[in-house]
């Protein structure tokens, strides 16, 4: 086994704030198994896609038993679904059965194989092709950049509020509660309210997003896998890790391995 199984007593707790004991639980009591080489990890991804949501999990999961090294590439995926030429997301309100299906896939099937306390919005597409994700985008950003120890707890969160309790994420109140959840201090996001608004967080999003599409992004979550910089794959959606496993020699114990 190579991680104790738990138990715990959560009781009288909403079930996001349970489901968030339990991550840090099984973060703590991870272990990790040796690797021939430094399994490492460009992951791109904008936190308005709910089946980018999964695959996080999946690697905070992995990230000690696999000794792997997740380095975090927010884009605006508006922009990268456009410079990809990729139309896929548009279609969704223009067929039905499509939609329906996405809609139910996410919150039976995908919520409970990836174990996340996902609950499909009254109105997704209100915040895909309306609100977007530009501001909490920005805001993500500089996080990475001026206070990177957040990031986990920051992706997590934003997640949680937006396709687990259906609530905003894009005004800076809601951005703020957001980050306080995530650990952050009140000066810590009024730097960052004030970073997301410079052209250097601007221009960073920017980069970081053209340089997805460039390497060959067409949506979100997109993977690039490599080995000290060697033997890299790209991989997209939250459904291949077992792959990923079996290319790079790695033990793969299923989407939730602390169950």
């Amino acid at each position: 086994e190579c991680l104790p199984r738990l138990s715990e007593n959560c009781q009288a707790l909403p079930v996001s704030s349970i489901w968030q004991l339990k991550v840090k639980a099984s973060v703590q009591l991870s272990t990790s198994i040796p690797a021939c080489a430094k399994l490492g990890v460009d992951f791109y991804f904008d936190t308005i896609s709910p089946y980018t949501w999964p695959a996080f999990e999946v690697l905070t999961r992995y990230q000690k038993r696999w000794e792997l090294d997740i380095h975090y590439k927010p884009v605006f995926l508006g922009a990268l679904a456009l410079a990809a030429g990729n139309k896929n997301m548009a279609s969704n309100p223009a067929c039905p059965n499509k939609a329906a299906y996405h809609l139910k896939d996410l919150e039976t099937r995908t919520a409970n194989f990836f174990n996340i306390p996902f609950k499909m919005k009254a109105d997704p597409f209100r915040l895909i092709f309306t609100v977007g994700s530009i501001q909490q985008q920005r805001f993500t950003t500089a996080v990475l950049q001026r206070h990177p120890q957040y990031m986990e707890n920051l992706l997590r969160n934003f997640w949680v509020r937006s396709w687990s309790e259906d609530k905003d994420v894009h005004t800076a109140g809601d951005i703020t509660a957001v980050a306080l959840l995530a650990g952050m201090g009140v000066e810590e996001i009024e730097d960052c309210l004030a970073a997301m608004k410079t052209e250097t967080v601007k221009t960073a999003l920017k980069e970081v997003t053209e340089e997805a599409v460039e390497r060959g992004a067409f949506g979100a979550p997109t993977m690039f896998w490599h080995e000290n910089g060697e033997n890299e794959q790209m991989f997209w959606g939250s459904d291949r890790f077992e792959m990923v496993a079996q290319i790079y020699g790695k033990h793969w114990e299923g989407p939730n391995p602390s169950k």
